[in-house]
């Protein structure tokens, strides 16, 4: 139980007499109510009045300047004073640490400070907690209907960024939305979602939009959701535009025993080594434009953000995609090279077609088979390994119709379809399919990439930054509509010369 004031102050009661009678004699001579000499003359009489009323001791021979009492009480105070000794000898180390007695004097004022910011810190968290149970602040992509979408922020913020960039072109809101009477709603709510305050006169500069950079890394999933290349390669994020990574060079030599015997103890050690060479990795831009599709309204604001998302990062994973495979090294992919071209450029990691043999259905198991023996022995014993799909065939999804034609040659069935969330697979190896390669044709098509198989995670699709979005009127001005342009900077380099190998149709 909580002890009252007047309990706690009652052992102590006849010092606490004194000490009041000593106060009320020295304010009465501070007043100039009773002279000094007064306070000790009214002190000694008071103290003389408590030892009369005190019990005496029968031993004692002379009568001290205290009562038995007040004896008593301060004998108490030492001791309890005694339990506080420890407590003196840290506070006195910790005057001696830095900032000393000024450091201490000002802990109320910093306890006070650091109690507001969890106050804030508290209230911050329970807004969390309810956009949380309102489903408002999911950050990444959802799936309905096996359809993805962004959340409707992320629509919101590209929509904005659109009606705010039309609105630095002269004429550019009405081909967004004929009717002017909507206009001003359009600007306010991009500016609303934006967190832009309304400026009275002057036009907007470009430093006035900004861009929904928070927004990005959900096209940026989308991309995942819709391209290889992002999915199965080793994203590498390039900190500068210019970035140089070593590389294994291929035929490196073997670890080996240096002697034999107690004899070899003795022998030259051989030099054994491995090469490596430096790749160069440029932040190319690339992107391209989209045409705005039909006239923004009000209810229409976050369908047509998710649109925007949808369709650029629909198009950002088919140009990283083409990229990856496709490059030829020539200025239309700024000099890159991807897999494709690279076996080209490398026969030992290529396997091309019988002349004459310039039809995708004249290709045969054992051609894909061969895929197989050409990547470095690593890169299937991996998938061994770990029991993962690491090395895997890149292929067209019409080559389906193909690979089915394979399953009559007996058992045990080589081309299984995808089936229980498990991809399709072609002799246990995994297939995913990319839009980018040959299709399946019975007509001919010379020098067409069909296949790819081996470790993608071994190619780096560096990247620099996250992509952006910009508006034009000018680019479609004789259709009077208006275009975003989706850029990003990339660049796809090999860092193991013998991951990847390729099947190629012979020239005409």
């Amino acid at each position: 139980m909580k002890k009252t004031f007047k309990q706690m102050i009652k052992p102590y009661r006849h010092l606490l007499a004194l000490l009041s009678v000593i106060l009320l004699c020295t304010g009465l001579a501070v007043l100039h109510v009773i002279p000094p000499a007064a306070v000790l003359f009214f002190t000694g009489c008071w103290q003389l009045l408590q030892i009369a009323r005190s019990k005496r001791r029968t031993s004692a021979l002379f009568i001290t300047g205290m009562s038995e009492e007040q004896i008593k009480e301060f004998e108490n105070i030492c001791s309890d004073l005694k339990k506080f000794g420890g407590m003196f000898k840290t506070l006195d180390e910790i005057a001696k640490t830095e900032g000393g007695w000024a450091a201490i004097k000002q802990l109320p004022e910093v306890f006070k400070t650091e109690g507001k910011r969890v106050d804030e810190i508290q209230k911050e968290v329970n807004k969390l907690r309810k956009l949380v149970a309102k489903g408002q602040y999911y950050t990444g992509v959802k799936w309905v209907g096996n359809v993805p979408f962004v959340t409707d922020d992320c629509a919101r913020a590209l929509s904005s960024v659109l009606v705010m960039e039309c609105s630095k072109i002269d004429g550019a809101l009405r081909t967004l939305n004929k009717d002017e009477s909507q206009h001003k709603n359009l600007l306010d709510m991009a500016r609303e979602y934006l967190g832009m305050e309304q400026k009275a006169g002057g036009a907007l500069g470009a430093g006035d939009i900004p861009l929904p950079t928070i927004y990005m890394p959900q096209v940026i999933e989308l991309v995942f959701a819709y391209g290889q290349a992002r999915q199965f390669a080793t994203v590498f994020p390039l900190g500068a535009g210019t970035v140089k990574l070593p590389r294994l060079q291929a035929g490196e030599d073997d670890f080996g025993f240096l002697g034999a015997g107690t004899g070899g103890m003795s022998q030259q050690i051989g030099q054994k080594e491995v090469t490596a060479a430096l790749v160069t990795f440029t932040a190319n831009k690339a992107g391209g434009l989209i045409r705005i599709p039909t006239e923004l309204e009000e209810d229409t604001f976050i369908a047509l953000g998710q649109f925007l998302a949808r369709y650029i990062a629909r198009q950002l994973a088919k140009l990283e995609d083409k990229t990856m495979f496709l490059a030829d090294g020539t200025n239309a992919y700024a000099n890159i090279v991807g897999v494709g071209q690279y076996c080209l450029n490398n026969p030992a990691y290529l396997h091309k077609l019988a002349a004459g043999n310039t039809v995708v259905s004249d290709l045969t198991i054992n051609d894909f088979r061969l895929l197989r023996t050409l990547v470095n022995p690593a890169v299937l014993a991996n998938m061994a390994a770990n029991g993962q799909t690491q090395a895997a065939y890149y292929l067209h999804p019409t080559l389906e119709a193909l690979l089915v034609t394979f399953n009559t040659i007996g058992a045990p069935q080589i081309y299984k379809p995808a089936s229980a969330g498990q991809p399709a697979t072609l002799d246990g190896f995994p297939i995913r399919w990319i839009g980018v390669s040959a299709p399946y044709s019975l007509n001919a098509a010379p020098n067409a990439l069909v296949a790819f198989f081996g470790d993608l995670s071994f190619w780096y699709l560096g990247e620099r930054g996250a992509p952006r979005v910009e508006v034009s009127r000018d680019v479609f001005f004789q259709s009077d509509e208006l275009a975003m342009r989706a850029l990003e900077r990339i660049d796809v380099e090999a860092m193991a010369v013998d991951a990847m190998a390729t099947l190629a149709l012979p020239p005409a």
